[in-house]
């Protein structure tokens, strides 16, 4: 199989040597900020710091954090992309949009440099997931100007796969595609969009497994961070899954190898990765079992530079060389700040609720909401509404909720309202799994 140069050449890189190669980029990205954005030349001007002064990858940490909301006010202030427009309009060249914290999109555009290294580091995601040049992707993302759309599909092209552009809402028409294929394909979706297709086909009388998805690769929640999760798809299609890691504002920056024991950031030369604890913002040196929020600051981007960019989610580290070889650190995701709710002073994330939900297969199918119903700090347990396994005797779902409520107690000691619904009441979909519902903010 045809290897590519520059993900061979970072795969096994000597960590200390990329530290040195990112330091001169950092340093560059940084003078090139000062001299084209307005917004960063006003944050750290307000901040009290020179940019100048960082001679080192640990002076990173002097200077502030940047936040999404920031960058909202900055659109407000300046059409059409905000004070941290930082290259002239006619090298624009595409737009996407990212959600934005007051419900209107965060805007951002790119130069084809900024294209090109989206692309150069989507493609060392997905090689190390596994992707190859010739497999044929079906691409099953929104396109429409959803980063993970027409940016992925680039990454992929880079990588010499053959993509189609598949989208939402073609259920139907990929699954006649895929029966008529006749070579074994693989696919590129929201983790729930998997188990979603494999019920329209079963609809339709197909058998998933027949329809020739060999290889999975997943993005857009961290659904496959849930190993019943991941187990219920590799078995619905025969495939093997593997996750792929970014940000809308960034790119995919970390993949899983075929060891399956973390993310590997592949960002080198392109991006910079902090580890911060996300109470005091101190930088945290990985370390085995670190727990951290993931920090990122571009080092290559023209349009819209990010300097310690928060990304809110929420990692456990893991070092050292993996069994596939690979020297960058490792990590698994662990959950969304703005995902996260506080019971009482315990942090609880929904990937480990999932995790517990998840041991009381096959009673329950998995799926499960938790209702907030007021805002925090909750002082009432929040509802935990889960779904009984599909045509489950109901004597046979008695205990269950009270075992699923002691359960969350013991392991992450908060306490829960447990309701079991009917199967078929959380249907799945080709969005992102929403697992949260603050219905005191109106949502349902």
């Amino acid at each position: 199989m045809t290897r590519v140069a520059w993900a061979e050449d970072l795969e096994t890189a000597d960590p200390a040597s990329v530290a040195r190669a990112d330091l001169v980029l950092l340093r560059e990205q940084l003078a090139r900020t000062a001299a084209t954005s307005d917004f960063y030349r006003a944050k750290w001007a307000d901040a009290g710091v020179d940019v100048g002064r960082v001679v080192g990858l640990e002076d990173l940490a002097a200077l502030p954090f940047t936040e999404k909301h920031e960058l909202q006010v900055a659109q407000a202030a300046q059409a059409p992309f905000g004070t941290n427009q930082a290259a002239a309009a006619d090298r624009l060249v595409r737009m996407q949009a990212t959600g934005g914290t007051s419900g209107k999109p965060l805007r951002m555009a790119m130069t084809r440099s900024d294209i090109a290294v989206y692309n150069e580091v989507g493609a060392r995601a997905a090689w190390a997931a596994g992707l190859r040049p010739g497999d044929v992707l079906f691409e099953c993302m929104n396109y429409a100007m959803y980063a993970g759309g027409v940016n992925d599909h680039g990454t992929f092209e880079t990588l010499g796969a053959c993509v189609a552009p598949v989208g939402v809402g073609q259920s139907r028409r990929l699954l006649e595609i895929l029966a008529d294929l006749g070579v074994p394909a693989a696919l590129y979706s929201t983790p729930s969009y998997a188990l979603h297709l494999a019920g329209v086909a079963r609809e339709e009388g197909r058998e998933p497994r027949d329809l020739g998805l060999a290889r999975g690769y997943f993005s857009g929640d961290a659904g496959l961070g849930n190993p019943g999760y991941r187990a219920e798809i590799e078995d619905a299609w025969g495939m093997v899954a593997r996750s792929i890691y970014g940000t809308s504002e960034t790119a995919p920056v970390a993949a899983e190898c075929d060891v399956a024991d973390g993310l590997h950031w592949v960002g080198q030369g392109a991006f910079l990765a902090e580890f911060i604890d996300p109470e005091s913002g101190e930088v945290i040196e990985p370390a085995d079992g670190a727990t951290a929020e993931l920090v990122i600051t571009t080092l290559r981007r023209e349009a819209h530079p990010l300097v310690r960019f928060r990304t809110h989610d929420h990692v456990r580290l893991t070092t050292g060389r993996c069994a596939c070889g690979r020297t960058s650190v490792r990590f698994h995701i662990l959950g969304r700040s703005d995902d996260m709710f506080i019971v009482r002073g315990i942090n609880v994330f929904p990937l480990a609720v999932a995790s517990i939900v998840d041991e009381f297969r096959p009673r329950l199918r998995g799926e499960f909401r938790i209702v907030l119903d007021e805002p925090p700090p909750l002082v009432a347990p929040p509802r935990l509404l889960v779904e009984a396994a599909e045509g489950l005797a109901p004597e046979r779902l008695h205990g269950v909720a009270d075992a699923l409520a002691s359960r969350l107690r013991d392991v992450l000691v908060f306490s829960a309202r447990v309701e079991v619904v009917a199967a078929g009441t959380f249907p799945r979909s080709e969005q992102k799994t929403r697992r949260v519902v603050r219905s005191w903010l109106g949502e349902a």
